[in-house]
């Protein structure tokens, strides 16, 4: 049986005004990542040659109305094992929203 966990989400905030958020922790074990965003970008950089997959998943979010942001459109990096970094560009115009997932 596979577990897949959702490990961690930025806020729309911390994305775009480049805050560092520390990856939350999945059940037993903890994945050592960090997840940065700044404004349409969004990056995750894991190490200590760990042996969990993951990827960088990024939400692109119009936020012209915002009242009513919505995401226009999500992008998923490839899948990493262990040591790594991604980043993941939005186009133009649009917020960067970014998560890691594991599997």
């Amino acid at each position: 049986m596979r577990l897949k966990s959702l490990l961690g989400m930025a806020t729309v905030a911390a994305a775009t005004t480049g805050m560092l958020a520390f990856a939350a922790p999945a059940q037993a074990a903890q994945l050592p990542c960090f997840l940065a965003g700044s404004g349409g970008s969004a990056s995750a950089t894991c190490y200590s040659g760990s042996s969990y997959t993951w990827r960088l998943v990024v939400d692109c979010v119009d936020t012209s109305n915002i009242k009513w942001p919505k995401i226009v459109y999500s992008v998923a990096g490839a899948y990493r094992t262990g040591d790594g970094t991604d980043s993941i560009t939005c186009a133009a115009g649009l917020k960067a929203n970014g998560r890691i997932e594991a599997k």
